[in-house]
C-alpha cells in the first residue's frame, strides 16, 4: 500500500535553523542619522526665515456621517420634493435587539420594512 501524502511530508527532514548571534553594525558612520531631534539655538537661525507653528492635533475619535445618515439629512431637506421609490430603512444596531425575544426578532425586522 502506497503511503498516504500526509504520512511522506512528516518523513521529509526539516531544515536546520542556524544559530546565528547578532552583532551591532559597526560599518555604518555614527553621524549618519542622529537617534535624537537636534536643537537649534533662535541666534543661529535666518532673521528671514520663519518658524512655523505646530499643526492642529486632529481628533480622531470624531467619524465621518454614515451613508444612511447622509441620506436621511438629504431626505429632511427635500421635504416633499423626495421620491416616494426611495425608501431608507432604520438602521437598528445588535445592543437595541438584545432585550427582544429570539423567536421575535425576525418578525419584528420583518415588520420593520416598508413593503
Amino acid at each position: 500500500m502506497r503511503p498516504s501524502p500526509a504520512c511522506m511530508a512528516r518523513k521529509i527532514p526539516k531544515p536546520l535553523q542556524p544559530k546565528m548571534q547578532v552583532f551591532p553594525r559597526t560599518d555604518v558612520p555614527a553621524d549618519s542619522k542622529p537617534s535624537i531631534p537636534r536643537l537649534v539655538s533662535r541666534k543661529k537661525i535666518a532673521l528671514q526665515a520663519s518658524i512655523l507653528p505646530a499643526p492642529v492635533p486632529r481628533n480622531h475619535k470624531i467619524k465621518p456621517p454614515t451613508l444612511s445618515e447622509g441620506l436621511l439629512a438629504e431626505k429632511l431637506a427635500a421635504g416633499d420634493k423626495w421620491p416616494p421609490n426611495l425608501r431608507i430603512e432604520p438602521f437598528i444596531t445588535r445592543e437595541k435587539w438584545a432585550p427582544v425575544q429570539k423567536g421575535l426578532r425576525s418578525k419584528l425586522k420583518r415588520m420593520l420594512r416598508e413593503e
